[in-house]
């Protein structure tokens, strides 16, 4: 009986180090699932890469709005992880700025991701990465926080 149960425990422990292992960390989508998702939302889809021409870090840019332009949804693919998280860095300090004296939000990370949310100021704000994508949403009415959540959830991000 003490074999099988310490075999059991065995098993256990290394199950759920297995499950602890594969929740920290993730894994990217890319720009074909978004424009994907964005159309079968009837969202607008814009490919903006042309404006970061000069920018080093990035390698392509979209952005996924729906039709009221309410807000919008910027997915950038940077030139490496750590360019990743250097825009992921740059756009909380945006947020750090962009933040009034009531806030509320949360932060999460993992070894290939990190992702950030805010409510403040009437607005909802959000920025990700995951490996060397981004997803940066920028101050948008708070009513809209559900359906961007929503997005994102169905992007798998």
């Amino acid at each position: 009986m003490k074999k099988i149960t310490r075999s059991f425990a065995v098993i256990l422990t290394v199950a759920m180090m297995a499950a602890l292992l594969a929740s920290c960390s993730r894994t990217p989508s890319n720009p074909a699932s978004f424009k994907k998702l964005a159309e079968s939302k009837e969202y607008e889809f814009y490919d903006t890469t042309d404006q970061y021409a000069n920018v080093v870090q990035i390698k392509e840019c979209y952005i996924a709005s729906p039709s009221s332009h309410a807000f919008k949804i910027e997915f950038y693919v940077a030139t490496d992880k750590e360019s990743a998280k250097k825009l992921y860095q740059a756009q909380s300090e945006i947020m750090d700025n962009f933040r009034g004296n009531v806030y509320t939000g949360g932060v999460s990370n993992g070894s290939n991701y990190a992702k950030r949310t805010m409510i403040t100021n009437g607005k909802y704000l959000m920025v990700t990465y995951i490996d060397n994508t981004l997803i940066y949403v920028p101050p948008t009415p708070k009513e809209n926080k559900d359906e961007i959540d929503q997005f994102i959830d169905e992007f798998h991000y």
